[in-house]
C-alpha cells in the first residue's frame, strides 16, 4: 500500500471535490494530481460496455496516482476515486439489472485483477451524506454545469449512496455520513486528523 495516498470517493455529488479542494486549501503538503487518464471520454449509452470501460480506465488512473505518490514522497496526495468506488458501481449495475448476477461476479473478478495488490485495500474516505444532499448538490451542479450519464435518475442515485453505505465498517476507510461543511469544518477537521495520523502511523 502506498503510505502517502488517500482516496476520495462517493456517489456523484456527495462532496468529494469540495473536501479534497479544501484540504488542499489548507494544507500545503496536500496535493490532488492532474491525471492523463481523466481526459478518457465515455460516448456510449451501453451500461454493460461503459462499466467495462470504467473499470479499466479506473486501473489505469490509479496507476497514475501510485507513481504520483512514488514520485512525492514529501506530499500527502489525495486521489479522486479507487477500487471501491468500482465496486460500488458494478454493484449498482446488477441492483439496477443492467447486468445480470454471472456478469456482476466476472465484473468484480476483473476489477480485482485490474487494480495492483498493493493497491487493493487502499485508505480511502468516503464522502455519503444522503440522497437528499446528493440530489441537492446534483441539481445545483446541473445549472452550472449540465447533467452526467444517468445522474437524472433517482434511483441510480438513491443506489448509489446504498452501495457506498457497505463500506463504512472497513478498517481503511473514513466514512462521512454528513454534507461537508465549509463553516464549521467539523468534517473537514476530522479528515485531516485522520489522514495526518494514517500517514503517521505508515
Amino acid at each position: 500500500m502506498q503510505n502517502n495516498l488517500i482516496y476520495l470517493c462517493g456517489p456523484h455529488g456527495s462532496g468529494k471535490t469540495t473536501l479534497g479542494k479544501q484540504l488542499a486549501k489548507d494544507n500545503p503538503c496536500f496535493v490532488i494530481p492532474e491525471l492523463f487518464s481523466r481526459n478518457v471520454k465515455f460516448n456510449t449509452e451501453d451500461a454493460e460496455y461503459r462499466q467495462i470501460l470504467k473499470i479499466g480506465t479506473r486501473a489505469v488512473e490509479n496507476f497514475e496516482y501510485l507513481e504520483f505518490a512514488k514520485n512525492n514522497p514529501g506530499r500527502i496526495v489525495l486521489g479522486n476515486r479507487c477500487i471501491y468506488d468500482v465496486l460500488a458501481y458494478n454493484w449498482i449495475y446488477v441492483m439496477k439489472n443492467w447486468i445480470d448476477k454471472d456478469t456482476y461476479k466476472k465484473y468484480n473478478l476483473f476489477t480485482f485483477c485490474s487494480f495492483k495488490n498493493e493497491n487493493s485495500e487502499p485508505l480511502a474516505i468516503i464522502v455519503n451524506p444522503g440522497l437528499n444532499i446528493v440530489k441537492k448538490h446534483l441539481e445545483k451542479r446541473w445549472n452550472e454545469e449540465g447533467k452526467k450519464w444517468r445522474e437524472e435518475d433517482i434511483h441510480y442515485a438513491e443506489l448509489a449512496c446504498q452501495a457506498y453505505e457497505r463500506f463504512q465498517n472497513k478498517e481503511n476507510i473514513l466514512y462521512l455520513n454528513k454534507e461537508i461543511d465549509l463553516e464549521s469544518r467539523s468534517d473537514i477537521k476530522k479528515a485531516y486528523e485522520w489522514i495526518t495520523e494514517k500517514f503517521k502511523a505508515r
